[in-house]
């Protein structure tokens, strides 16, 4: 129906029932000085203790019960217009009488007509009684209804109208206001209550799902259009995106528009949510609208004792939203008899590659030179477990930054790995991995077990998903690896070749914001970090985790119990984490045994040998122009790790560059001397004293 056949209809509707309510107003108006008093004649005799009104309109004529009747008779032919008025609409799909019609129309009309408030002034006889009350609806009105003051109906209900009950002033007697967002529907605008608008943000519908969520959207979809009354729908899954993109396909097919609402800014106080419940239930009944509730903390329901935790009751309240309620949760809450659950799960590797597949191409020619390359496309939908929404964007912003078609997969590729870094923010360290395995110094073996990983690591999902790994098992299907030796030995720069080998961002676990005083948070912090990690671009690393992965001891305590409970958690959420994680100790006796059958390599990091240190000597300088003639035989004579061979060969540039010089053998044997006295490593005097330069000034090495 057109706009403007609605208007059209509304805007006569409003003019019939002002003239109707004038009428009845003005009837009840106390009379001027000189004029005469009249009983008016087939209205409701409740005079609010004021004598009987004259029959007169406005402008003076005289008023008879006939003017009122022919209003009413008026405003009811314009009711019956189509299309139907808002506040016929209104009252139809909320169950209103015509007594609560009528008295909506009474407090609406404050907001319509601009003399209303005078003519009310004049009629309770002063003028700081501007605002209708109850009292005076039932004066005025026809078939007057007590339960219309019941806060179980419509009116108070659902927030309809605002009564300002101050002191012991009465309800019956208490002013009423018409509440905005009605007040704005009955003039002909719908538009969602601010009050929700500013907590809800609405869920574009997937261009398409792949097939696997397809089927959990039509269930959706089916219970979307007949839900039952108190039930809630729980979407399970560790995917948030994809519970939104389900719920959003399935709202957009049965007509509706999906709003989410971060769990974290529902109101905490039963008065809030109360009215939380109130105003949702009256939106859902005004708009095709559906609710999803994100971000819940699934680990909370019920408690101990049996008792439902603040939050189960908070969803419990829920359920008295008379409409369809979502909540995407990890797994199913517990304390909720009366709801639904649908498991979401992403899409799969190869759905995901074809998602990307057609996102990047749609915008290129159709002859295969422009096609995005098919290994490219492949390694996106392997690498990165992203739902269809997220593809589509991501893949957006590459075909708007890619120069050429030949290059829109890598920039892909590229804006993926970037948004990594946006997961793991706050919760892990990045670091610019520039390492490749040229650069390491390993004996054979340890490199080729390197090599080896990265190979792992770069074919895993067409190793679980073309064989068949992944559909008999969930468990042991992602990489990880142990990186044991002392510290320097190059643990934390394998990790750089690893992350740059895959191309991939390398991030490494800050312990300080991981571990936790409080019981439980330990736990929750590593969940976020590996399901950041877990989506896809990032290789996680693990430093010193000893202090994470420790062994379980006996409980001699609450805390040792708790702390054991986080080990055991660990365990399971490693044992099922998918993606690439490398955990380093220099204390590998340290960790707890039933870590170890969890991890696909064990990989020892030795002391260099005199070869490898030599090796790495030969390279640890990134500008050979900048350095003099070296011995490196020499320098291979010192018993160091490559971390500390990194440190004095930056203290020998510092000590170069405050003389503008070349680093020479002495600044670098000086930055050695100071390198052993840290570690308290004592070498013979003899190997230092090969210099130039005299030694008068130079501390003395013990021997």
């Amino acid at each position: 129906m057109a706009t403007s056949d609605f208007e059209a209809s509304n805007q006569a509707y409003l003019k019939a029932g002002l003239t109707w309510l004038r009428a009845c107003l003005e009837a009840r108006r106390a009379p001027t000085p000189g004029e005469p008093e009249a009983k008016p004649a087939g209205l409701w005799p409740l005079s609010l203790g004021r004598k009987k009104q004259p029959d007169t309109l406005l402008l003076g004529a005289p008023l008879t019960s006939s003017h009122i009747e022919s209003a009413r008779t008026a405003f009811d032919e314009a009711a019956s217009r189509q299309p139907a008025p808002a506040l016929v609409e209104l009252a139809a799909r909320l169950g209103l009488s015509r007594f609560e019609t009528d008295v909506l129309l009474l407090v609406a009309a404050l907001e319509i007509d601009p003399g209303l408030p005078d003519l009310l002034a004049a009629l309770l006889g002063t003028a700081a009684s501007r605002a209708p009350s109850f009292a005076l609806a039932m004066s005025l009105f026809e078939e007057p209804r007590w339960d219309a003051l019941s806060p179980h109906r419509p009116l108070r209900a659902l927030r309809m109208i605002e009564v300002h009950q101050a002191g012991a002033m009465s309800l019956l007697n208490a002013p009423l206001r018409i509440d905005e967002r009605i007040g704005a529907y009955v003039k002909g605008l719908n538009y969602l209550d601010e009050r929700l608008a500013s907590l809800c943000s609405v869920v574009p519908a997937a261009t398409m799902l792949p097939p696997s969520q397809q089927s959990a959207a039509d269930a959706l979809t089916q219970w979307l259009e007949q839900p039952l009354a108190g039930h809630l729908l729980q979407l399970t899954g560790a995917d948030d995106s994809s519970k939104r993109d389900v719920a959003a396909a399935a709202a957009s097919a049965c007509g509706r528009v999906l709003l989410a609402i971060a769990a974290d800014t529902l109101p905490g106080s039963a008065e809030d949510t109360e009215q939380l419940v109130q105003l949702w239930t009256r939106e859902a009944t005004l708009l095709p609208i559906a609710l999803l509730v994100h971000g819940i903390d699934s680990e909370r329901g019920l408690g101990e004792d049996g008792r439902a935790s603040p939050d189960a009751r908070r969803w419990r309240l829920l359920q008295r939203i008379g409409a369809p309620v979502l909540l995407a949760c990890r797994e199913a809450l517990i304390g909720l008899e009366q709801s639904v659950v649908v498991a979401v799960e992403a899409p799969q590797a190869k759905e995901r590659e074809a998602l990307w597949h057609e996102a990047l191409a749609s915008d290129v020619q159709a002859d295969a030179q422009a096609q995005p390359p098919q290994e490219a496309v492949q390694r996106l939908g392997a690498e990165f477990t992203l739902s269809a929404s997220r593809i589509a964007s991501l893949a957006a912003a590459a075909r708007s930054i890619a120069k050429t078609d030949e290059h829109v997969a890598q920039t892909a590729w590229d804006v993926c790995v970037a948004r990594t870094a946006g997961e793991l923010n706050g919760l892990a360290q990045r670091i610019v991995p520039r390492a490749t395995i040229n650069d390491l110094q390993l004996p054979a073996q340890e490199k080729a077990q390197l090599e080896r990983l990265i190979s792992h690591a770069r074919h895993r999902a067409a190793a679980l998903d073309d064989y068949g790994f992944s559909e008999r098992s969930s468990r042991g299907l992602g990489i990880a690896a142990l990186f044991h030796g002392e510290s320097g030995a190059g643990k934390t720069m394998a990790a750089e070749v690893v992350a740059n080998g895959l191309s991939l961002a390398l991030f490494r676990v800050d312990l300080s914001t991981l571990m936790s005083k409080y019981i439980g948070e330990t736990s929750k912090n590593m969940r976020r970090t590996l399901d950041a990690a877990e989506a896809g671009g990032a290789v996680i690393l693990f430093d010193e985790a000893d202090a994470v992965f420790r062994k379980r001891t006996e409980a001699k305590d609450g805390l040792d119990s708790f702390a054991n409970i986080d080990v055991d958690y660990l365990l399971t959420r490693m044992e099922s984490f998918r993606g690439v994680a490398l955990l380093a100790t220099n204390m590998k006796h340290a960790l707890d045994t039933a870590f170890m059958r969890r991890l696909r390599f064990v990989i020892g990091f030795p002391f260099p040998s005199a070869a490898e240190r030599k090796a790495i000597w030969a390279g640890v300088f990134p500008r050979p122009e900048c350095v003099g003639a070296l011995d490196l035989n020499h320098l291979s004579r010192f018993v160091l790790t490559g971390g500390s061979i990194f440190n004095a060969a930056l203290a020998a540039a510092h000590a170069a560059a405050s003389e503008s010089a070349n680093v020479e053998m002495h600044h670098v044997l000086d930055a050695i001397r100071w390198e052993l006295r840290k570690i308290e490593r004592p070498v013979a005097e003899s190997q230092l004293r090969d210099l130039a330069t005299p030694m008068a000034d130079r501390p003395e090495v013990v021997e």
